[in-house]
C-alpha cells in the first residue's frame, strides 16, 4: 500500500491504453485482461509516468476534477493501490 506522497508510480510499458469519449481501457497483451477506468482514474493513470509524485499528481487532480476540490488525496491513492495491486505499476 502506497501512503508517500514523494513516490513516483509508473506504469509498467506493456499495458496499452485506449481513451475513449467516456473512460478508457487498459489491455495487459500477455494475459489479455483489460480494466475500464473512469474519467478520473484515466486522468491519473497518463501521469502515473514516474516523473510525477503523488503530491502532483494530486494537485492536477485537484484542478482537473471538481469532484476532488476538497480531499482528493484519498481517492488519487485509491486509485493508484489499485493499479498497483492489480500489477500494473513497475516496482
Amino acid at each position: 500500500m502506497i501512503t508517500d506522497h514523494n513516490y513516483k508510480p509508473k506504469k509498467k510499458n506493456n499495458i496499452l491504453f485506449k481513451p475513449l469519449e467516456d473512460r478508457a481501457v487498459l489491455l495487459e497483451p500477455e494475459t489479455e485482461l483489460v480494466h475500464t477506468l473512469n474519467p478520473s482514474a484515466a486522468f491519473i493513470w497518463v501521469y502515473c509516468d514516474g516523473e510525477h509524485s503523488i503530491k502532483e499528481i494530486i494537485t492536477l487532480v485537484k484542478e482537473n476534477f471538481q469532484e476532488y476540490e476538497l480531499q482528493p488525496a484519498d481517492g488519487v491513492i485509491d486509485i493508484i493501490n489499485k493499479f498497483q495491486s492489480l500489477d500494473l505499476l513497475s516496482t
